[in-house]
């Protein structure tokens, strides 16, 4: 949910700037498949996927340290 929510805010945020021209996707860099006619799916992507590994690294740090803090009793 909470990534749902980021996705949004920033999408709607990327496909502001590029609609008003603050900045541009390069074809030459991008694979050529556009969400919303407008921005490329690499951008989409990055919203999901960081997010997701911070929260999945996150919660293994937690892990790990509860693990190393009960080797040390």
């Amino acid at each position: 949910m909470t990534d749902a929510v980021i996705l949004a805010i920033y999408l709607a945020w990327d496909f502001w700037a590029v609609a008003k021209g603050s900045w541009y996707f390069d074809p030459e860099q991008i694979m050529g498949f556009y969400i919303f006619g407008q921005l490329p799916i690499e951008e989409v992507l990055f919203f999901v996927i960081v997010p997701l590994m911070v929260v999945l690294t996150y919660l293994a740090l937690i892990k790990l340290s509860k693990s190393s803090s009960k080797d040390e009793n």
